[in-house]
């Protein structure tokens, strides 16, 4: 890091410190005293195991800890906005908020503003004491659950015809593997599995629209491995509170994203799944398309 990403690094690190000792905040997230305190006065960064200990002991955010802001990410802003509106519709001052999930009450203030990033450990404490889901914390003005349209889902053979099904109903997709919604621009006859069929009222005039099977975790409640979700590979222009399809270590994952800087921040559900961030001067189109629907097998 630069002298003056250092500088900012340490002011944040100090800022988690609050009114503790270097000592007694290197006790409570289990650093090394003279390690720690030599990094601050040369005002080097600390180790990445540092870095990982102390945003877990604080219960922030590890990207922003290390990044910081760059300006408040509206991703963050929003989190911040939401989880005001619940405590408040609990009737709770933000410090019994923070008391109930053990952080400094400026901790939980900085929070609710959007200027500090909260990790998923403390949204999952969050939801758990306002006994709401925590897919409830990231829902905005409008619901982020996964849009279930009028899907079926049929085979090759039988798709070609419609059967009984009118064609001005229904749109076909092809369900593909998802290296092969990733990459190719023309799905090939031989990389079909089946097709699915999408309502027209879901479709709209969408023409570039392919399927694939969720694998993993990350999205769930929202999304589970095997359910099949429709994407729209013209649709890649970010927008907050939608789903995308990024294809990351040879595979599709399904996440929130924002952008910042030259990095691109994939954003789980599942407590138990890992931010993933995927750096743009290597991997520089990586946004498959957004997920415009589910179909789930019950």
């Amino acid at each position: 890091m630069t002298s003056a990403r250092n500088r900012a690094l340490w002011k944040r690190i100090v800022d988690l410190i609050g009114d503790r000792t270097f000592k007694e905040f290197c006790d409570l997230m289990d650093l090394a005293y003279k390690t720690f305190h030599k990094s601050n006065e040369r005002q080097n960064a600390p180790d990445t195991e540092s870095l990982v200990k102390i945003a877990a002991g604080s219960k922030v955010d590890l990207n922003w800890l290390i990044r910081g802001n760059a300006g408040r990410s509206a991703f963050q802003v929003r989190l911040g906005k939401k989880i005001r509106f619940l405590r408040n519709r609990k009737r709770w001052t933000c410090a019994k908020l923070a008391g109930l999930v053990s952080i400094p009450p400026e901790l939980m203030e900085r929070i609710e503003k959007g200027t500090v990033g909260a990790s998923m450990a403390l949204l999952q404490e969050i939801a758990d004491h306002l006994e709401i889901s925590l897919a409830e914390i990231f829902q905005a003005d409008e619901s982020l659950t996964a849009p279930i349209p009028d899907l079926q889902v049929r085979q090759p053979a039988n798709t070609r015809g419609a059967g009984s099904l009118s064609n001005e109903d229904y749109v076909s997709i092809p369900l593909t593997e998802s290296a092969i919604a990733a990459g190719q621009p023309i799905i090939q006859e031989e990389s079909v599995e089946d097709y699915v069929l999408l309502h027209v009222r879901a479709a709209r005039k969408r023409n570039n629209l392919v399927a694939c099977r969720v694998d993993g975790v990350s999205m769930e409640p929202m999304l589970h491995s095997r359910d099949i979700v429709v994407i729209d590979r013209d649709d890649k222009k970010l927008v907050k509170n939608k789903m995308f399809a990024v294809y990351h270590e040879e595979g599709l994952t399904a996440k929130y994203v924002e952008k910042q800087r030259d990095l691109l921040i994939l954003r789980p559900i599942n407590i138990n799944s890992q931010v993933l961030v995927v750096d743009l001067k290597v991997h520089d189109d990586p946004i498959v398309g957004r997920i415009i629907g589910a179909w789930k097998e019950f």
